[in-house]
């Protein structure tokens, strides 16, 4: 569910930030801002990096469904810290504010994401949606030592909720997504085909 929930909304971004720029170029990437070895990662280089970066669980509705659960294992309940690194190195530092500028104007104007203004949304997902992070100096230091990157224009989203049950069934995310290099790649024939999909899912 993780998975395709951050794509949908990624790429809702994706298409906005296209639009707003007459962009033709692919310029934002869900994945690792580093590699394996620690390195930063290529393929954000001159790009808008889009990463999960905490999970953490909604308890204040926990003791609720404890209560309601009849038996069964009861519902987990998550949201999603979500990191957005516009990654412009100089002389493009300018590029990278207007990025992150983007970003916040994009879910200031869509906060709630449903699947009447998002089609591709999890089919076990009623809505989600996204909650502006502060996060102070001291922590903001832990974030970029605990990535193990120097510091870029950046901000963090909260997307709130995601509920796990024990029936929810496996999703086919081959239809939507395809990699290369640890890359989620935002493919037009396979977008128009999931929102298809979605739309009509008795088809």
């Amino acid at each position: 569910m993780i998975h395709s929930v951050l794509f949908s909304i990624v790429n809702s971004l994706h298409e906005f930030i296209k639009y707003e720029l007459n962009l033709q170029e692919d310029i934002v990437i869900l994945t690792n801002p580093v590699d394996l070895k620690g390195n930063t990662n290529s393929e954000i280089d001159n790009k808008l990096c889009v990463f999960l970066l905490h999970l953490e669980e909604e308890k204040t509705i926990k003791n609720s469904s404890l209560q309601s659960s009849g038996g069964n294992n009861p519902p987990i309940h998550f949201n999603l810290k979500v990191m957005f690194i516009a990654n412009f190195p100089d002389p493009n530092y300018l590029e990278a504010l207007r990025y992150i500028s983007l970003v916040v104007e994009y879910f200031q104007g869509n906060r709630v994401f449903d699947k009447s203004n998002t089609p591709m949304l999890s089919s076990n997902v009623e809505k989600v949606s996204m909650e502006y992070v502060d996060i102070n100096l001291q922590d903001l230091n832990n974030v970029w030592s605990l990535i193990g990157l120097k510091l870029m224009p950046s901000v963090v989203y909260k997307l709130k909720l995601l509920s796990f049950t024990d029936s929810l069934f496996k999703e086919d995310s081959t239809a939507i997504i395809g990699k290369t290099t640890g890359q989620t790649k935002f493919s037009s024939e396979k977008l128009n085909e999931a929102a298809n999909n979605a739309l009509n899912p008795l088809n």
